[in-house]
């Protein structure tokens, strides 16, 4: 320690942190720690150590504040949102969770046994080819309403699950209420026949507001296995982003098969696509600048 040649207010910042047992005492010992410890060559290692650990700290603070507000009914658990979301909720015993697995593919339980569901799952709903995340979440009650309402809300579209039209007034919350889709158990869908859940794929789909884009290769054929999923109103601009950003900086213009005048348009980053638009994209040619 002798050769960091710190003055004595570090040694006993240093000794602090090591004795300090909250978030608080911690980051003011560490910072106290960085501005006494010395900015010489020598000191290079110390200081990074003092830095990473200050990082790790504060990283450490959110995770358990994230963890929190999850428990508190805030905003809900942190879920990686892929592409279009649709979020199931509903009341106890609505037939929720039989709908998820009728629509993912999934086995998660579903059983007559009230808030079977007790954490968000996620799966992976296919509907004309596109793939849309479906989000299961627990029962909802007036303890977790809150958490619920929170992911439905976070959601692209809500789909409550409900017994009969008076469980409607339950979630109260008009924003909300205009974009979700209420659908009765036993009337509105069944999760054991199939036509019933195609049926019900196809209205969120609807709600979703999705467009099919396909792409075509100069010279090739499109390829219609795998559309882009872009949401009603996008651009030629919008599908280079959602393919690649390499694509989306070197545009210069692209051909369109369907909404076009004509077969093969020319259009702009600012056309407006339509559903089942084929679209073939031209870069600009990059310049190579010449060294001497």
């Amino acid at each position: 320690m002798a050769s960091l040649n710190a003055p004595p207010e570090y040694y006993a910042a240093e000794a602090r942190y090591r004795a300090a047992k909250t978030f608080e005492e911690k980051k003011a010992a560490l910072e106290e720690m960085l501005r006494l410890c010395p900015k010489h060559k020598g000191a290079q290692k110390i200081l990074m150590e003092i830095k990473n650990k200050l990082a790790r700290l504060r990283k450490e603070r959110e995770i358990e504040e994230k963890k929190a507000r999850a428990r508190k009914g805030g905003r809900g658990e942190a879920i990686r949102k892929q592409g279009f979301q649709v979020v199931l909720f509903g009341p106890a015993n609505s037939g929720k969770t039989a709908l998820f697995n009728a629509l993912t593919g999934r086995s998660e339980k579903s059983t007559p046994v009230p808030f079977e569901t007790s954490e968000v799952v996620p799966g992976i709903m296919g509907v004309k080819k596109v793939n849309v995340q479906v989000i299961d979440t627990p029962s909802i009650t007036e303890e977790n309403k809150a958490r619920v309402l929170g992911l439905a809300r976070a959601g692209d579209l809500a789909v409550a699950v409900v017994e009969s039209e008076g469980q409607k007034k339950f979630f109260g919350d008009p924003a909300l209420v205009e974009k979700t889709i209420f659908l009765i158990h036993g009337r509105d869908y069944d999760a054991f026949d199939e036509k019933s859940v195609e049926a019900v794929k196809e209205k969120m789909f609807s709600a979703l507001n999705i467009i099919r884009v396909f792409t075509k290769p100069p010279g090739s054929e499109p390829d219609y296995e795998k559309p882009v999923a872009l949401r009603r109103g996008s651009t030629v601009a919008d599908a280079a982003k959602e393919i690649s950003k390499e694509i989306a900086e070197t545009l210069k213009y692209a051909r369109v098969w369907g909404s076009a005048r004509f077969p093969g348009q020319q259009a702009g980053a600012d056309y407006v696509l339509a559903d089942g638009d084929v679209v073939e994209f031209h870069a600009q040619k990059r310049v190579v600048k010449k060294t001497k």
